[in-house]
């Protein structure tokens, strides 16, 4: 599902992935979240997506896409899975 809301996204012609932040899953981080903003995204692959320093994000660790104006999406997520 992150996949294909980034992929919207980044065609939308209203929307701009730029300007939009994602959280996820990062072992070790504060909370053992991290927020990337969309500006570094590099590209968007079959199984992940990669950040401009070439660090590979695997979809199912994406917990939250959140664009300027609004909550585009988030993973239903228990405490125990973080």
């Amino acid at each position: 599902m992150a996949k294909s809301i980034l992929n919207l996204l980044m065609w939308h012609p209203e929307k701009k992935l730029s300007t939009c932040k994602i959280t996820y899953i990062h072992r070790g981080s504060p909370y053992n979240l991290k927020t990337v903003p969309g500006s570094k995204i590099k590209k968007i692959e079959k199984g992940f997506l990669v950040l401009k320093e070439d660090i590979q994000i695997p979809y199912h660790r994406i917990i939250k896409i959140e664009c300027p104006d609004n909550l585009i999406w988030k993973k239903c997520v228990s405490k125990s899975n973080i």
